[in-house]
């Protein structure tokens, strides 16, 4: 009696906790029907696939009747199995039994890239119910994607984000074929609206897939453009405008480049010097170049009353990484009077530099105290005086010397004897 009592007590256990699971796994929606890209799975009878192209937005309509009623209910709508996340769904709401709802979502369908080997491929799409305290539902949907009949697509760009007015930017671009059909004569151009520069290079034939016995059937290639910028391009950020194309496609994206002006520096070693009228003398100036490129100069000075100035060299050409030396040419008119003159040089580049140089100019006549007695009258060291001083410091040496030799006395010498004991 014992055993039966068991044996009935363990079947009624086993029937209860089979019919909480029966409840538990009870649907608490209807769905009625599922809408992609207004193809009504109820209403159009569809048979086999939804189809869809690749990177195509659809929109999808959920309609369903509540079972029961419930809370916090979650609809999301996905897609699984690519790196990127195809998916949408609502925000919590509330549902009452026997009512009828309506849900939009918006999903993205996967591009080339995610598909794989870029052949056409047959989806799920799922539709997922959830709600507090009760089994999740799904619906499942058959979406097929398929790739564009003609098609291009840009697989990467690189190029110097930073670039230098005057000097190429190379820009390394991949073409890709992601369509159904092969392509003929691909073109791929580079364009800086801002600067109105552009130029295109040819790609030439890409197939709709790639042949892996035969490296000449490809569907992508890579080519590099080059553009050079205009020498006196201002400093900014440009918009790098990026097409390929042939006669039955295009496609076209955008980046960035900054172009900055060329670091140049303008040295002057010296600012002031003297001379007597009638002379002349010459400013150094020295202009650096630590661009890659080479860099063109204008020196032009300016009037000073008085004073004729001229550069030596009124143009002047700087190669890349590296500098160069010229000068200021100027000279006082005989009847100058003394006194100080300020000489303004004015200094461009052709990449917009543009920089003022001031040098001071003493006027003092021969016969004034503070003229050099070492300089003649060109403002250079005295030949002859430097050497009448030279022999002068070497007569006074050698002097020195005869005097010391003649006041030195001789030692005078110890003999030293030999003494005998006997």
């Amino acid at each position: 009696m014992k055993n039966k009592a068991f044996l009935v007590s363990f079947i009624a256990l086993f029937a209860v906790a089979l019919a909480m699971t029966t409840v538990a796994a009870v649907d608490f929606v209807d769905v009625t029907d599922v809408e992609v890209d207004s193809i009504s799975i109820a209403l159009d009878n569809v048979g086999n696939n939804i189809a869809g192209s690749v990177s195509q937005t659809v929109p999808v309509v959920v309609k369903f009747t509540a079972l029961s009623d419930a809370s916090d209910v979650k609809i999301r709508t996905y897609i699984e199995g690519f790196k990127s996340e195809i998916s949408d769904e609502t925000s919590r709401f509330r549902i009452v039994d026997g009512n009828t709802y309506v849900k939009r979502f918006t999903l993205e369908l996967p591009s080339s890239l995610d598909l794989d080997e870029l052949t056409e491929e047959e989806l799920m799409l799922l539709v997922r119910f959830s709600a507090r305290g009760l089994d999740s539902q799904e619906v499942e949907v058959p979406v097929s994607v398929e790739k564009n009949q003609y098609s291009l697509n840009l697989l990467s760009i690189d190029r110097n984000e930073v670039v230098e007015a005057g000097s190429r930017l190379a820009v390394d671009v991949v073409i890709e074929n992601n369509g159904a059909e092969r392509l003929d004569n691909v073109y791929v151009r580079a364009t800086i609206p801002g600067l109105g520069i552009s130029q295109k290079v040819y790609v030439g034939d890409l197939e709709n897939n790639r042949d892996a016995f035969d490296d000449d059937i490809n569907d992508a290639r890579e080519r590099r453009i080059y553009l050079t910028l205009p020498r006196d391009a201002p400093a900014g950020n440009y918009d790098l405008e990026i097409e390929a194309y042939n006669h039955d496609t295009s496609v076209t994206t955008n980046t960035r480049v900054v172009v900055r002006g060329v670091d140049t520096r303008i040295l002057p070693p010296v600012t002031a010097k003297t001379i007597a009228p009638g002379q002349e003398t010459v400013f150094d100036i020295v202009l650096v170049n630590p661009s890659e490129r080479l860099v063109v100069y204008t020196i032009t000075p300016g009037d000073s009353k008085g004073l004729f100035v001229e550069a030596t060299e009124p143009i002047v050409t700087v190669s890349g990484d590296s500098s160069r030396a010229t000068g200021i040419k100027v000279r006082a008119s005989n009847s100058l009077e003394e006194g100080t003159y300020l000489i303004s040089v004015n200094v461009h580049s052709e990449t917009g530099l543009s920089e003022q140089i001031s040098f001071t100019v003493n006027v003092e006549k021969a016969g004034s105290k503070t003229t050099n007695v070492v300089s003649g009258t060109d403002g250079k060291p005295n030949t002859v005086v430097v050497l009448t001083v030279i022999l002068v410091i070497i007569f006074v040496v050698l002097l020195i010397i005869l005097i010391v030799l003649l006041t030195k006395r001789p030692e005078e010498s110890e003999e030293l004897g030999e003494t005998n004991y006997y």
